[in-house]
């Protein structure tokens, strides 16, 4: 009995020893990334490179948000505005389609979803330029709508993860909502989006980043600086001329902490909602 307690400690303390170099190897770009920021210019090309300074330089990020030539606070505001915008259009827009998908029975109604799932095969970047040449002709280049626009228009897999969550819904909530006088938007908002809110919560989370990541239609669309967002301007600043890396760094961060924290306090209802979506319907 010993010895099968002695193997099976050896194996557990060989396991763990395995996930935590795993780990290890995974975090530390993390790590990297975090501390160059705190680093002053000539500490990012020392050699051999630290992998610890003090004191941290946290004079990095004011720097990089004061930069004259950056704009970084007014594309920051730009980024949060567009951000908030667009998962308000997405969560709305996905949940009215997905409710029609799901919930209502019409004619041709499974043939016209598996329409809609198809069209994610289709690249971004295949659309562009049609879409480029309409804005144009429209008046709306320079402008956000290009921009925040799509979100308002159910994309596809959003659907697909609303409609899916709404599938597993029971039948007999319609029922009693309609014996109980409510309409079809009573029905969906009092009923049916209330049920499938770990679904909305990870559409929500997916809409911010992808949106707050955006990096190709703001670039194709807006061309003036005080409406750019802060993605494109990160690029924008790292390809300057005799750049400060650890500003830039610095900035970075800041482009990134929105989403980490909103990843680490909702990843619970994140993987809830894949979950959901995934296994019923």
């Amino acid at each position: 009995m010993k010895k099968f307690h002695y193997g099976k400690s050896a194996r557990k303390i060989g396991c763990y020893s395995v996930l935590t170099a795993l780990s290890c190897i995974f975090l530390f770009p993390l790590y990297w990334f975090f501390l160059n920021s705190f680093k002053t210019y000539e500490q990012l090309f020392q050699f051999p490179p630290k992998f610890w300074v003090w004191p941290f330089r946290f004079a990095n990020y004011s720097e990089a948000f004061d930069y004259p030539a950056f704009g970084f606070g007014q594309m920051l505001k730009n980024s949060t505005f567009i951000t908030l915008l667009s998962v308000l259009g997405a969560v709305l827009s996905s949940s009215v389609v997905a409710f029609g998908f799901s919930r209502l029975k019409w004619r041709g109604r499974d043939q016209v979803f598996m329409l809609v799932i198809l069209t994610m095969i289709i690249p971004t970047e295949i659309v562009l330029t049609p879409l480029y040449l309409i804005y144009s002709k429209v008046g709306l280049l320079d402008t956000w709508i290009p921009v925040i626009a799509p979100f308002f228009f159910a994309k596809p897999f959003y659907t697909f993860m609303i409609r899916q969550s709404m599938m597993g819904i029971p039948v007999e909530m319609d029922e009693s909502a309609i014996i109980d006088g409510c309409n079809v938007w009573q029905r969906l908002f009092y009923v049916i989006v209330p049920q499938a809110k770990p679904a909305l919560l990870a559409v929500t989370i997916m809409a911010m980043q992808d949106q707050w990541n955006n990096y190709l239609e703001p670039l194709i669309y807006i061309s003036s600086n005080s409406k750019q967002t802060i993605s494109v301007g990160l690029s924008f600043f790292s390809g300057m001329n005799n750049t400060e890396w650890n500003l830039v760094f610095a900035a970075a961060v800041i482009v990134a902490l929105p989403i980490l924290i909103v990843f680490i306090f909702f990843q619970k209802y994140f993987i809830q909602g894949v979950v959901v979506s995934g296994v019923k319907g």
